[in-house]
């Protein structure tokens, strides 16, 4: 089902609106859509915004497609595009696990980024190891990757975003949902190293305003200009 909000006048009642709303995403193999990742992501982001006053009012919401939401708020109109950042091979592997080695420890150093690309049955020859066998890894690897993980995300939405049928907005956001398969990742140390990836990106017609991150329990709100790291407002715990 759509999620749709009319119009409402205070944070209260957008709080009280979004706290309705069932944001519970089942397990891969039991029903997973992009529909579930998509409600997850733009409520916990709206309650959070909502929370911090960086919302106008009156505010309404409108689920679509080419974005994949839109907000009205105060006299501004806000398109957003929202996406999982997760390595499609990370996701079978972890799928894989889910139907036939649900007791197994998952390696997720074997899908770092550059990793080749792995067939179904050299997964299931991982999942059948009895201890690991990948490297691991070192110093601040995690936060460099983490920056290139995101970065071609930021990359695969510009193509779309520069389609004609995708409509433009007043402000045209990216919030990334983070499920990368990465150990201990320092947010802002991250970032430091995300945001010269990015500069050029701001520069492109049409661009993206703002790129938020949910990582854990932040949302990092992230523009050409600056970084700000939002704690998450998460009204379903």
């Amino acid at each position: 089902m759509a999620l749709n909000i009319s119009s409402v006048s205070t944070i209260d009642e957008l709080l009280s609106s979004l706290r309705r709303v069932d944001i519970s995403v089942p397990p891969r193999t039991d029903g997973r859509t992009t529909h579930h990742t998509e409600i997850w992501t733009i409520c916990r982001l709206l309650s959070t915004l909502a929370n911090k006053k960086y919302l106008s009012f009156p505010a309404s919401l409108n689920h679509g497609d080419r974005p994949d939401f839109q907000i009205h708020a105060g006299r501004t109109q806000v398109g957003i595009e929202v996406t999982e950042a997760v390595t499609e091979q990370y996701a079978a592997y972890s799928a894989l696990a889910e139907r036939e080695f649900s007791d197994v420890f998952l390696e997720p150093a074997h899908f770092r980024w550059g990793a080749p690309q792995l067939n179904v049955e050299e997964m299931r020859g991982l999942l059948r190891q009895s201890q690991l066998t990948s490297d691991g890894w070192v110093g601040d690897g995690p936060e460099h990757e983490w920056a290139l993980f995101i970065q071609s995300v930021v990359d695969a939405k510009l193509i779309k975003l520069a389609h004609p049928e995708f409509q433009k907005f007043d402000q045209n956001w990216l919030s990334v949902y983070d499920n990368l398969p990465l150990p201990n990742v320092h947010l802002g140390k991250a970032i430091a190293y995300l945001r010269p990836l990015l500069e050029d990106r701001w520069l492109q017609v049409p661009s993206f305003d703002v790129l938020f991150v949910e990582h854990g329990p932040v949302i990092a709100r992230i523009t050409a200009n600056d970084v700000t790291h939002l704690e998450l407002n998460d009204l379903w715990e």
